[in-house]
């Protein structure tokens, strides 16, 4: 399959970049990960024999359904976050013809460097609160940009209505359940509903949708790249924060969490206020996305099968995640319980 894309690429880039010449792409390796994209690393060389040109590059092929409207945003948000200073990879080629893969593909920067994820958990206690500084920097950093040059019309989010946001994410996540044909799932959108007037948005940020240690990129100087764009938004910045949170303490437990929080709001220089509203919102969607998984939903949700596999093999932090959302509401979920019993 590697030889095939590594001929098509070259193929591509001989008749996309007339320019370079003798362009030659070497080096192609799959390095998937993750349970959305494809994803490959290559090089490509061109020039003349004296002056040989390289260029460390990467190959994003996105097999869902709204591949193009997916692709063509992470695109667009990478240009607009590297035109604002923050740390992301340059990207290069945006194609939505899906002739090439059979499906759409975008081409950006490689970053050379190492997944925070396991540097982070694996290092020594100093190191440790050391590199969680730099991730939690990063999220601060990016809820801090200017959310204006990210929406085409600013006008309804300076109406002065601090409901907006939520409002819109409560009827998202209705019609969306609606349409799934998942009804359990609709009590907590009916707690959350109920507590609404306890969460206005003073200010909305720039989210990333995704934010974890693996899609932050440690180059061997120290610096941080972050990956991963294709939910990139402009929302309440504690939904993106407890999404985090929530993930932290599905793959590492409630300690990782607590202490993401609390490096968090040192850096805010603020307490994050009502955060538990959105934990239960983030916890609900972690438990959705695993009903859904498990109930033969991945292709329809344009995941590949290692979402699947990893969602089975980590059924004690669906579980956990569930006694979290039980003790914040008591609202019972039927189809999670059931999930929990059959894959127990």
């Amino acid at each position: 399959m590697s030889n095939d894309i590594q001929s098509l690429l070259q193929a591509y880039y001989e008749r996309s970049f007339p320019t370079k010449e003798g362009v030659q792409v070497r080096n192609l390796v799959n390095i998937t990960g993750g349970w959305v994209f494809r994803i490959y690393a290559f090089d490509v060389e061109y020039g003349p024999t004296e002056e040989r040109q390289r260029e460390r590059l990467i190959l994003r092929i996105c097999p869902a359904d709204d591949a193009r409207a997916a692709l063509a945003h992470e695109f667009h948000s990478l240009r607009q976050l590297y035109d604002v200073g923050y740390p992301v990879p340059r990207a290069l080629v945006l194609e939505t013809d899906d002739s090439l893969f059979g499906q759409p593909f975008i081409i950006m920067e490689r970053i050379e460097g190492q997944e925070l994820w396991s540097l982070l958990f694996d290092s020594p206690e100093k190191k440790q609160q050391e590199l969680l500084s730099l991730f939690c920097g990063l999220l601060v950093q990016l809820h801090e940009l200017d959310w204006r040059s990210f929406v085409e019309d600013t006008t309804q989010y300076e109406m002065g209505d601090p409901y907006i946001i939520v409002d819109q994410w409560l009827r998202g996540a209705r019609d969306l359940l609606e349409k799934s044909d998942k009804p359990d799932f609709l009590p907590i959108v009916n707690w959350l509903e109920e507590r609404r007037d306890e969460v206005p948005c003073p200010r909305p940020s720039v989210i990333h949708g995704d934010f974890h240690p693996g899609n932050i990129l440690l180059r061997p100087n120290g610096s941080a790249v972050v990956v991963d764009w294709t939910s990139l938004g402009v929302g309440d910045p504690r939904k993106d924060l407890a999404w985090t949170l929530c993930l932290m303490d599905f793959y590492k437990g409630a300690a990782w969490r607590t202490r993401t929080l609390q490096e968090y709001e040192r850096q805010a220089r603020s307490k994050v206020e009502q955060i538990e509203w959105f934990d239960v919102a983030a916890y609900t969607g972690r438990l959705f996305q695993a009903v859904s998984l498990l109930s033969g939903e991945r292709e329809k949700m344009g995941l590949l099968p290692d979402a699947e596999t990893e969602i089975k093999q980590e059924m004690g932090a669906v579980r956990r995640i569930y006694n979290r959302l039980l003790n914040k509401t008591s609202v019972r979920i039927t189809e999670v319980e059931q999930l929990l019993t059959t894959f127990s």
